[in-house]
């Protein structure tokens, strides 16, 4: 019984091990600089936020629309 332990808790180090070396060792290039500014902003700011400017943004372009076709004369 005390053997089946200490093997299973040296297996469960090793494991960690295992995991800690691939991430301290692994050779994943750095992602582009994109992301890295998406997750400056994730960070700061919450997702209603962002929804918020979504939707702002796409009713100020609607509106440009409307009124530019409105506005606008034909051409002859």
């Amino acid at each position: 019984m005390k053997d089946e332990r200490s093997i299973r808790n040296a297996r469960a180090e090793m494991e960690v091990a295992k995991t800690q070396s691939e991430k301290t060792f692994s050779e994943k290039p750095a992602g582009p600089r994109r992301y890295k500014l998406y997750d400056k902003i994730k960070d700061r700011v919450s997702l209603r936020t962002v929804d918020l400017v979504i939707v702002i943004t796409s009713v100020l372009l609607v509106a440009a629309l409307v009124i530019g076709i409105l506005t606008g004369s034909r051409a002859k």
